[in-house]
């Protein structure tokens, strides 16, 4: 097993001659959507005077989404990964702070969530910026750490360092969220830090994989409100963990099985704060193509106030 997810990243991560890809879209959103609205909707950190970030450059096919054939599976299925991402400013907000990545080869691929906070231009360098740290350390890691529980961990805990460093040099309070799901052989390592979102959608349900770390979810697990009344609860916003907040981060990791005719779907608050997940999983069953299900996503999150940036990436096991 060691030997072929080695192999794996190394593919999907460039670092071996390969059979060329076809981009289907950046997976990077560089320069924000503008509207003419104001955003009403506060967020945990108070923005700080900052400057704009230049990105690090990354490899070519770091900046694409490409698609894969199918590659060995931990069962004696063998899968394969189909997946679309799309971020989308919202109906409020006059710039967009998510950021969102995705690459694969076989039956291996990164997708990538972030949804930056901190005001002025901080959110947008801060979800940016731990995009790129997770990337890099995966890269440069990969080859050592043959746990990938470890691995996605150890990417997000260097993510955070990362963003602390940038807002201590730059005098500004950013954060962001981060959702993290590699995917190999038949299984989804996924890490987060926030309130991004992994879903499991399998035999017409779907399952929240990760947990939030936001008071009403805190509020909810111990029943003193309803899921329905956290939705429009005052301090819905109110986030006790991110990235960038805490030098000792606590980063929660999952490991799912996957299956075919399984969807994987990450995606920022824009979304879920926007659309219930039962509503969610009947857009992602009414669309064959995944590029039209994030349309149709996003277009509802937008209908129902897009009071936030949306971000998903959807990913399916064929």
């Amino acid at each position: 097993m060691a030997h072929s997810w080695w192999q794996c990243m190394k593919s999907i991560f460039g670092m071996n001659n390969g059979i060329g890809r076809r981009s289907l879209r950046p997976a990077i959103r560089k320069r924000p959507l503008v509207t003419e609205r104001q955003d009403n909707r506060t967020r945990k950190l108070t923005p700080l005077l900052t400057i704009r970030l230049s990105p690090e450059s990354l490899a070519g096919d770091l900046q694409r989404t490409t698609g894969g054939r199918s590659g060995p599976a931990k069962t004696v299925e063998q899968v394969r990964l189909e997946w679309y991402g799309m971020t989308d400013v919202g109906s409020v907000r006059d710039h967009n702070e998510d950021s969102f990545f995705c690459t694969g080869i076989e039956d291996t691929g990164l997708f990538i969530v972030a949804d930056g906070m901190g005001g002025h231009d901080g959110g947008e360098v801060a979800s940016r910026l731990a995009v790129e740290t997770v990337c890099n350390e995966l890269r440069e890691t990969a080859k050592r750490e043959k746990d990938p529980i470890a691995l996605i961990e150890k990417a997000v805990i260097a993510a955070n360092k990362a963003v602390i460093r940038e807002g201590n040099s730059k005098g500004s309070n950013m954060g962001t969220t981060l959702g993290v799901a590699l995917l190999s052989e038949g299984g989804a390592y996924i890490a987060n830090v926030g309130d991004s979102r992994a879903y499991w959608i399998k035999n017409g349900s779907i399952s929240q994989v990760t947990e939030d770390h936001s008071l009403v979810a805190k509020l909810v697990a111990a029943g003193k409100i309803t899921k329905e009344e956290a939705r429009t609860h005052p301090k819905s916003n109110l986030l006790y963990r991110t990235i960038g907040s805490d030098e000792n981060v606590k980063v929660d990791t999952y490991h799912l099985d996957l299956e075919k005719g399984g969807a994987l779907l990450l995606c920022s608050d824009g979304l879920w704060g926007e659309v219930r997940d039962e509503d969610i999983h009947r857009a992602c069953m009414a669309e064959k193509d995944l590029k039209a299900v994030c349309g149709r996503l996003v277009k509802m999150a937008n209908d129902s106030g897009g009071k936030d940036n949306i971000t998903v990436v959807a990913v399916r096991i064929m």
